[in-house]
């Protein structure tokens, strides 16, 4: 889709986009403030207005002010949120800090509200950000969040689109750039459990633009779709290419066997900005094999993760 088409579509659309301020909602916000749309921020922290942006306070979890935040109509609502310190769950600080006290919660607090609002009969497509595996059959808090949150938004009556993208990467994530430190600073680069951890690594900027040219697609409306890069590699794999990115390939790739990871997990859960518990462990060395992935999506070619790597500016 070229610059001239997208604009046409898109001009004129009123569009709330619920996570706007994350890592993933930010640049999907920079993508649509280029374009001429009236563009609406659900945030939970007070912010100033600028450009065709409106920041509208609201808190998932605040049934009341989800009412009148969608005292409007809109005509795209796009959901891209996640708790602060994903993936270690904090439940010890309230349920806003746990998948599903957040995440499906949240989700179907935000349902019932546009079910109640104006914007009920005006929203033309739901766009939501799951994740790669939330349709496996394992007991993990992420994958029934996830299951919960889909759920709903299927059941909503709104036309939808739902995306499960993989590991996603760029500037200002918690993840990759922790990796390309790892690779840079430390004797060793450290992988937990095998390796064998199967991931797509996506670069937040192919996921953003996929997301605004599915916007009114036909072939996106009323789908789950699953986005990724390929080939699919293995942490090991991730691992050798971070340190040929930042020129140190001979460093030794040392994994530390899961049990051991969720054991120092236990204590590491209780440090404020500590990546490791117990359930973290297992949602990073999830078996996920991503299906039906395609190397373009809705004419966004994805790169692989070594020229996604370079276009990130990460170093």
């Amino acid at each position: 889709m070229n610059e001239q088409n997208l604009a046409s579509k898109l001009s004129g659309q009123k569009i709330l986009l619920v996570g706007g301020s994350g890592f993933i909602g930010g640049s999907v916000l920079r993508k649509l403030t280029n374009q001429n749309c009236e563009i609406s921020v659900l945030s939970r922290k007070e912010r100033n207005t600028e450009k065709n942006v409106k920041y509208i306070k609201a808190d998932l979890l605040d049934p009341e002010s989800l009412k009148k935040a969608l005292d409007d109509k809109y005509d795209i609502l796009i959901q891209s949120v996640q708790f602060s310190g994903h993936p270690v769950e904090r439940p010890w600080l309230g349920k806003s800090h746990t998948y599903e006290g957040f995440d499906a919660q949240g989700t179907e607090n935000l349902i019932k509200a546009i079910s109640e609002s104006k914007a009920k009969n005006s929203l033309k497509q739901y766009i939501y950000l799951s994740g790669a595996g939330a349709d496996l059959d394992i007991d993990y808090p992420w994958t029934r969040a996830k299951k919960r949150a889909e759920k709903a938004i299927r059941e909503s009556g709104v036309s939808f689109t739902i995306f499960r993208p993989s590991w996603v990467y760029g500037k200002g994530d918690q993840s990759m750039s922790k990796f390309v430190l790892f690779a840079k600073y430390l004797p060793f680069f450290p992988v937990i459990g095998n390796g064998k951890a199967p991931v797509n690594p996506l670069w937040v900027e192919d996921l953003s633009q996929i997301i605004v040219n599915s916007i009114l697609h036909p072939q996106a409306l009323n789908q789950t779709i699953n986005v990724g890069s390929l080939p699919e590699l293995n942490m090991k794999q991730v691992s050798q290419i971070v340190l040929d990115y930042v020129g140190n390939r001979n460093k030794p790739i040392i994994c530390h066997p899961k049990p051991l990871m969720k054991l120092a997990g236990v204590f590491a859960q209780f440090i404020p900005i500590s990546p490791l518990s117990p359930n973290s462990v297992e949602f990073l060395t999830m078996d996920v094999h991503l299906k039906d992935l395609k190397k373009k999506v809705f004419d966004v070619q994805i790169n692989g993760l070594q020229d996604g790597l370079e276009k990130s500016g990460l170093k």
